[in-house]
């Protein structure tokens, strides 16, 4: 925790000091529904999330059973920045990219950013959140790399998606993996979505 507060007063005091480039959103991210836990920190995706990048074809596609804690802003600095903006749609898709690890960390953290320009986060904004999960962003990557290895879920298959009140996501999870529930069907993403990260800002989106 303490990492990801310096990452994130980094990121601040950068996003400050330099300009991002410029960019011409074309589409935003539709939103879909959710379900939350007991914690309400953590929600199920209850209808596939696309985003679809620019004016391409390319398109990351969240699963129905994904569950996610949206955009994670630390306490101290929700002053600064809400935990619930125009920037958690895009946060979703960021959080499947991690827990798959289809692109590159970089790739993901671009595909991020791109979200969020076409979704109308602020340019401050925007320019912190990216710069913080560029900076610790590898203490998630990490994590869900490990928790994948040792049998954890993410993507809840159909027949447990209707999770019982009073059941915190920790908790959930827990049980799932004392009964050896394999993970959901994922929606795969294709190499030419992930290296669509990979081009200029202004490329990835008027690119067809």
């Amino acid at each position: 925790m303490n990492g990801w507060r310096r990452a994130w007063a980094v990121a601040i005091t950068f996003a400050i000091v330099v300009a991002a480039p410029p960019a011409r959103p074309q589409q935003i991210i539709e939103p879909v529904d959710f379900r939350p836990f007991a914690d309400g920190k953590n929600w199920i995706v209850r209808q596939s999330l696309v985003y679809t990048i620019g004016v391409s074809s390319d398109r990351i596609v969240v699963p129905v059973g994904f569950v996610t804690d949206f955009a994670s802003i630390p306490p101290a600095l929700q002053s600064i920045i809400q935990a619930n903006g125009p920037y958690i749609l895009p946060a979703v898709v960021h959080d499947y990219l991690y827990w798959t690890q289809a692109c590159t960390r970089a790739q993901a953290d671009r595909i991020l950013l791109l979200g969020m320009i076409e979704n109308g986060v602020r340019e401050f904004h925007r320019t912190a959140i990216h710069n913080a999960v560029a900076v610790a962003g590898g203490f998630a990557w990490d994590d869900n790399a490990r928790e994948r290895a040792s049998g954890l879920i993410r993507i809840l298959p159909a027949d447990r998606q209707q999770v019982p009140g009073g059941v915190s996501w920790p908790e959930y999870r827990l049980r799932l993996k004392a009964e050896e529930v394999a993970e959901g069907p994922d929606t795969p993403v294709a190499p030419a979505s992930c290296a669509r990260a990979d081009l200029s800002i202004e490329d990835a989106l008027t690119r067809p």
